[in-house]
Parts: structure tokens; C-alpha cells; sequence
């Protein structure tokens, strides 16, 4: 069966958690020609996989590919950024873009001056659900939003070391709700600390003020005993649930049925509730998709480096605003 991008050469740098998934889809729509691995052992098996060179030099695997992931710690973006990009190499760099405004600035700067594509992996901006409210936001069908709220917790991930919850988790919401609104984050007040780890931040809720005055709350932790990704919309004509991982939407609206002043106990509310259908489709997939054709296309991915940096900014005066103990004014 022949693959939508199976004449662009893909590779993957770091078949960890996430980065073996990436090689898993790029088999599947691309001409996957190797992965690289600091582990001798995770690599020679995810190459044995699908049938691919392991390469433990990262420059050799290079040498062979037109697109790359990187989906190294996060530290170490920017060092193998700066090698892709010589090489001439399009890039998706697993989120966050890097670990610091200014590294990711760097990226990006790399990025350009070498001609080179650049995509970030935040890949719940490929959810079928967020799409489906962009589209109705867009579209003035829920009238105008007045404030968005985010949950996403559950257990500490073994697999993370680099990084706290902020990071980690919290980027995801923090793009989202940009993305959402199309606005700019005006200011930022956090509230958390750590329960369980020592040195890095493990629960944290977040306040964020947009440039319209629009308002997001975030709640992130690494400590719920069970997973959930969820994101609620109040706008003045609807209100919005949306699930991640179920790719669910409902919406809601009421009124006030026989409405008596005297006894609002006993007044009925006719509550009207509309849950949309939404085709399931997995998130990577359409990332990777999206990127690729970016290359094809000579076009911007949904997730530009720009996206990213703006992302790092905020998830920094997360940590500031943490740390301080007060608001952040980012504009």
C-alpha cells in the first residue's frame, strides 16, 4: 500500500516513551530509514521493529534523512537542533521547545538560517476535540468566551527527570489556551510546590489573564490516581466540556421554566444538552502528518517554533510567578 509521504526520508533521534511512537507512524506515512538512541539496547529493538538501521551517531543518521524527531530531554534540544539544522534536516522537536526562552529563540534562529522546517510536538493542538473548537469558536456559534478552564493530573511519570509538572504537563494547557483564545497572555499568577518530589514542582494551579481580559485556569499535578485531560469553555451563549482522551464535546445551555422569585428552589430548569460527534483520529498521526506536509507543501505547521517560544515564555513565569509567590506581567 503506498504511504501519503513515502518519498521523504524520516528518522527519529530518542526512541524512548514517546519517541518510538513517532517511529511507529512514520513506518506507517513516511519512508522511515532510522532511529538513534543514547540506550544501545531500546534503540537496536524499536530498529528491529520496523525494520530500520539503529544508528548510535547521531550525525550518520542525519546524513540519510530529509526529516527528523527529536524526542530527546529537553535539555538537550537545542545541542541536536543545532546538528540537525546543519545538516540541513527539517525538524519536529518534542515539547516543550527547549528549556528556556532563550534557547528556543536559538532553535528558532537555527531553524531559519539553515532553510529548515521547524514544528513543535505539542500534540494536543492535533486533538480532534481542539480542532473542533477552534472551529466553533471561530465561527461566533458559542458566542464570546469569557474564561476557560483546565484539568490535567495523574500519577508521577517515571520516564520524566528533566523537568517539573509545569513543564511537563502544564505546556500543554498553557499553548491551548493561547491557541484558543488568539491572544496574547497579559499576566500570570501560580500557586503549588512539591508533595512527593524534592527538588522540582509536582502540583500547581495556574491563573492566566489574556490581552482581551478573558481569563484561564489551569490545574496540573502528578499526584491524582487516575488520568484526566480535560478542558471546560464558559461562553455567553454556551457551555462547553471536552474530554482528550474520550475526543468527546458536550455542549450546554438552560433556561428557567415557571419561574417563581418567591420559591427558586422549586423552579425548573430546562437543561439542554448537545453532544457533538467528532471523528476519533489519533493525535500523533495527525502531528505528523501535518509536519510532513509542511515540507511538501513549503508551508508553516500547525505548531511553528514561534508557537513554541511562546509557550516556554509563559511556562517560565509559571515558575517565576511559583517561585515569587506573585503575579507575572508578561506584557
Amino acid at each position: 500500500m503506498k504511504k501519503m509521504y513515502e518519498n521523504i526520508r524520516t528518522g527519529v533521534i530518542g526512541v524512548g516513551s514517546m519517541g518510538q511512537n513517532h517511529a511507529r507512524v512514520y513506518s506507517e506515512i513516511s519512508n522511515l530509514v532510522g532511529v538513534c538512541d543514547s540506550n544501545k539496547f531500546q534503540g537496536e529493538e524499536i530498529a528491529a521493529k520496523y525494520n530500520v538501521p539503529f544508528y548510535s551517531d547521531i550525525d550518520e543518521l542525519l546524513k540519510k534523512v530529509d526529516a527528523v524527531t527529536i524526542a530527546v530531554p529537553t535539555t538537550l534540544h537545542l545541542p541536536i537542533a543545532r546538528r540537525a539544522s546543519s545538516h540541513g534536516v527539517n525538524m519536529l522537536i518534542e515539547k516543550p521547545l527547549s528549556i528556556s526562552p532563550k534557547d528556543s529563540e536559538e532553535i528558532i534562529k537555527l531553524a531559519y538560517v539553515n532553510k529548515v522546517k521547524l514544528a513543535v510536538g505539542h500534540i494536543e493542538r492535533h486533538n480532534s476535540v481542539i480542532g473542533y473548537a477552534k472551529r466553533k469558536i471561530l465561527s461566533g456559534k458559542w458566542g464570546e468566551v469569557i474564561s476557560l478552564s483546565s484539568k490535567r493530573v495523574s500519577n508521577y511519570p517515571e520516564r520524566i527527570t528533566d523537568v517539573g509538572v509545569v513543564f511537563d504537563l502544564g505546556i500543554h494547557d498553557l499553548d491551548i489556551l493561547s491557541y484558543l483564545t488568539g491572544e496574547k497572555v497579559s499576566s500570570v499568577y501560580a500557586v503549588g510546590g512539591n508533595k512527593k518530589l524534592e527538588e522540582k514542582e509536582d502540583f500547581v494551579s495556574i491563573v492566566l489573564t489574556f490581552e482581551s481580559g478573558k481569563v484561564g485556569y489551569c490545574e496540573i499535578n502528578w499526584l491524582t490516581p487516575m488520568k484526566i485531560r480535560s478542558l471546560n469553555i464558559n461562553c455567553t451563549s454556551r457551555y462547553i466540556e471536552l474530554d482528550y482522551i474520550s475526543q468527546s464535546a458536550k455542549q450546554y445551555s438552560s433556561k428557567f421554566l415557571n419561574l417563581d422569585k418567591s420559591n427558586l428552589y422549586s423552579t425548573e430548569l430546562d437543561i439542554k444538552l448537545e453532544e457533538s460527534q467528532i471523528e476519533k483520529v489519533e493525535p500523533l498521526r495527525l502531528e505528523l502528518l501535518d509536519f510532513l506536509n509542511s515540507i511538501e507543501t513549503d508551508s508553516d505547521p500547525l505548531v511553528t517554533g514561534e508557537d513554541g517560544l511562546n509557550a516556554v515564555i509563559i511556562a517560565t513565569a509559571v515558575l517565576n510567578s511559583l517561585k515569587s509567590k506573585k503575579k507575572v506581567d508578561l506584557i
